[in-house]
């Protein structure tokens, strides 16, 4: 009876209370931005936005990003919730309008006039940058019942005080100058697994940067300036050029039913989890999958097949090697080769639980390693292609060599000489397609047909 009531006590006590020191920092900051009665009142906010998109990349050399530009009007009302973000760029030499509109579950966009629905990811997206809202981020981190102060750091030479606690779902560590007491950056653990672009990562490290306070008419004062780095890499700078507040009005936000039905139909799923049904074999041992998301294709060399990179998730290379088990006329994949130096591979993530050899490129190494990293596995030193070398299959053997192409650093060509055959990843543009050329030709190589991720098999441009 001691042993029940003992154990009653402890399943009724009330949860520990936040950490008092944790909580004099967050109020600190909060009367710094204007106040919590401020602040909860502020549900509606419109900003005029522009947004560099800058490409991830582990190049040391500077400038290697090659950023986009998107000028936009984001629109939000917290008490919903719900989320729309008119955009405009760059598409050629003409520039792009669409609309998308975020709320509750579901995600529509109007592109051409026309509505539709948009994927799930949007939906994530929208999860996410409302919670790490300046002006959202400090109420709830204070009311977390894990929130706990840590140790103060330096940045830049300055002290600056830390909190941890996990934040709409999300395990968070937030920073604070000493100096003015203003939230400085918010570092949290996040994946995305419905975006195409980041799913590869998997759970990944984001730090979100608040700079250029400033006042509002209202009183309020928020950042106009955000810049947020993923995987340790910058990702996108924000800038805020105006910002008006109670302006957005719930009409803005209105979805008919019929879209809110399309969309649960449609787009309630990962923008990479699509069909392959495009996938036919263009020549005895050499299939092309020709479809989104996918490996660019496979070939076969002896009685083996090769994969050629690896596909977007984990997904679309199971069912690529699904694929090739049923039509590929005998032989199982012996092998994935990395040629791409990108983050578009996150296929290597169940090739690697397969124990399927993995061929790398030195390009492609570092966005390797950080896919399997974040999902507990590691890339094995042997499968870093360092220099030139052959793979050697049952009856047959493929070259594999490193090769620097304009803005594609570390890149890897592969070459088949029974197929009369070469394949690098970003071979499909003209001007790629001549120093690959200039590469074989050095080599004294055969080849008639040259691959890419456009195209696995396409006749070797003359001249």
């Amino acid at each position: 009876m001691h042993r029940l009531v003992l154990l009653a006590a402890l399943f009724t006590a009330p949860p520990a209370a936040p950490d008092p020191r944790a909580v004099a920092i967050i109020d600190t900051s909060i009367g710094r931005m204007g106040g919590a009665e401020a602040l909860r009142a502020l549900t509606r906010v419109r900003l005029e936005m522009m947004t560099q998109w800058q490409r991830t990349t582990f190049d040391a050399r500077p400038y290697t990003d090659l950023p986009s530009y998107e000028r936009h009007t984001d629109q939000r009302n917290y008490s919903i919730p719900a989320w729309r973000n008119y955009r405009r760029f760059a598409a050629g030499s003409s520039w792009r309008e669409i609309t998308d509109v975020v709320r509750d579950t579901v995600a529509i966009r109007q592109s051409n006039g026309v509505w539709a629905p948009l994927n799930v990811a949007y939906v994530d997206e929208r999860r996410e940058l409302f919670t790490f809202a300046a002006e959202r981020i400090l109420l709830e981190a204070r009311e977390a019942g894990d929130l706990r102060a840590l140790s103060d750091t330096s940045i830049g030479g300055m002290a600056h005080a830390r909190v941890a606690a996990t934040i709409g779902g999300y395990p968070s560590t937030l920073f604070f100058r000493r100096s003015d007491g203003l939230l400085a950056m918010a570092r949290y653990l996040a994946a995305q697994p419905n975006d195409f672009g980041l799913a590869p990562w998997g759970r990944m490290e984001v730090e979100l940067w608040y700079s250029r306070w400033t006042a509002l008419p209202t009183g309020v004062s928020l950042p106009w300036q955000w810049d947020m780095k993923r995987v340790g890499r910058p990702y996108k700078r924000m800038t805020v050029l105006a910002v008006s507040v109670d302006t957005a009005s719930v009409d803005s936000f209105e979805i008919s039913d019929s879209l809110r039905t399309a969309f649960l139909a449609t787009a309630n799923h990962a923008m990479q989890d699509v069909p392959l049904d495009s996938a036919r074999m263009v020549q005895p041992g050499v299939v092309r999958f020709a479809s989104f998301a996918y490996p660019a294709g496979a070939v076969k060399v002896g009685r083996s097949w090769l994969l050629l990179e690896t596909g977007q998730a984990s997904v679309n290379a199971e069912r690529a090697v699904e694929w090739l088990d049923q039509h590929g006329s005998g032989g199982k994949v012996a092998g994935a080769i990395l040629t791409l130096p990108a983050g578009a591979n996150g296929g290597i993530v169940w090739l690697s639980r397969q124990q399927i050899p993995l061929y790398v490129g030195p390009g492609a190494a570092p966005f390797a390693s950080t896919i399997l990293r974040n999902h507990g596995r590691a890339l094995p030193k042997s499968s870093e292609i360092g220099s030139g070398r052959w793979l050697r299959m049952a009856g047959d053997s493929a070259w594999v060599e490193p090769i620097d192409l304009p803005d594609a650093p570390g890149s890897m060509l592969v070459y088949v000489p029974s197929l009369k055959w070469a394949y690098s990843a970003v071979a499909f543009s003209p001007f790629h397609q001549r120093y690959v050329i200039d590469r074989l030709r050095q080599r004294g190589w055969a080849v008639e047909q040259l691959g890419s991720l456009r195209d696995i098999w396409a006749p070797l441009p003359k001249g």
